[in-house]
């Protein structure tokens, strides 16, 4: 692998903003990520198993807006004191901020041949080939967050989020293919259903694919589908926070797919997989 899995362990200062800059830039000579982004990974897998509808639930209102400015300003922020939604959100806010997206635009096409191969260890394989392509920063993060996602996953009883339901959450955060601004409405849904699969297979397979030192210790609960809870009733211990800040939030997909798909009267779901991101989408959009 490109990038040492160990190797971020110390996190790297920064003195430039964190938000939209290029992970090479960010992680530098030293090669590990940057200190507060090290901080808020470490503090999710302390707190995030635990989380109900964790990276479901969500919060963009000022308190996240000012966060990331005093990030990018270089302020010390007591990360370890804020609620766990609101760092769930900084870090998807991070993760859709990078030039490329972390799992690069320019490897949609590799990412896909590989999960069309047609068992689960040729795609294994295939896609082992494609994380050794990534720059050494994206595989570097690549591995922390999975390994953060597969410990949110294997308790899935607590956080009540499945590897299914954290990849609708994550994958458009993640990567799409170069020209997913200028896609219709049938194309984004079909490629959002595809990065969902290939975000959701990384995440069960993930010490396979990306290297044994992001495994992470599997609970006796094995990670897999479960009842959902609905979005309005959950309590998760980081407090009640504001569920219509929370839900609205949900949304990360480019040109909104919920407004486009109202737009087109609600009729253009493509498959089952699909259907079930869209289910997904509806529930956090409705509550208010």
């Amino acid at each position: 692998m490109k990038a040492d899995f160990a190797a971020h362990q110390a996190g790297s200062d920064c003195s430039r903003a964190l938000f939209g800059q290029p992970l090479a830039a960010l992680c530098g000579e030293a090669g590990t990520l940057p200190r507060p982004i090290q901080e808020l990974v470490d503090i999710l897998h302390q707190r995030g198993p635990s989380t109900e509808g964790i990276f479901r639930r969500s919060d963009r209102g000022t308190a996240l807006q000012k966060l990331k400015e005093d990030l990018d300003r270089g302020a010390d922020v007591d990360l370890a004191n804020q609620p766990v939604i609101l760092l769930a959100a900084l870090l998807k806010d991070f993760l859709r901020s990078i030039p490329g997206k972390l799992l690069v635009v320019g490897l949609y096409e590799d990412w896909m041949q590989a999960m069309e191969r047609p068992s689960k260890e040729a795609r294994v394989e295939a896609l082992k080939v494609v994380a050794e392509k990534l720059p050494a920063a994206h595989l570097l993060l690549l591995q922390r967050l999975i390994s953060l996602l597969q410990s949110i996953g294997h308790h899935v009883s607590t956080s009540r989020m499945t590897a299914s339901n954290l990849a609708i959450c994550l994958g458009p955060n993640l990567l799409g293919p170069p020209d997913e601004d200028l896609l219709p409405l049938e194309a984004m849904l079909k490629v959002t259903e595809k990065v969902k699969l290939l975000v959701e297979f990384l995440i069960e397979n993930g010490s396979d694919i990306l290297g044994e030192e992001m495994a992470v210790q599997m609970s006796p609960e094995p990670m897999g589908r479960c009842t959902e809870l609905p979005l309005g009733k959950e309590h998760g211990p980081a407090g009640e926070a504001d569920v219509e800040h929370q839900a609205k939030a949900f949304l990360d997909a480019p040109a909104s797919l919920l407004i486009l798909q109202r737009a087109a009267g609600g009729d253009a779901v493509v498959g089952a997989e699909s259907a079930e991101v869209w289910q997904l989408h509806e529930r956090c959009d409705n509550v208010s």
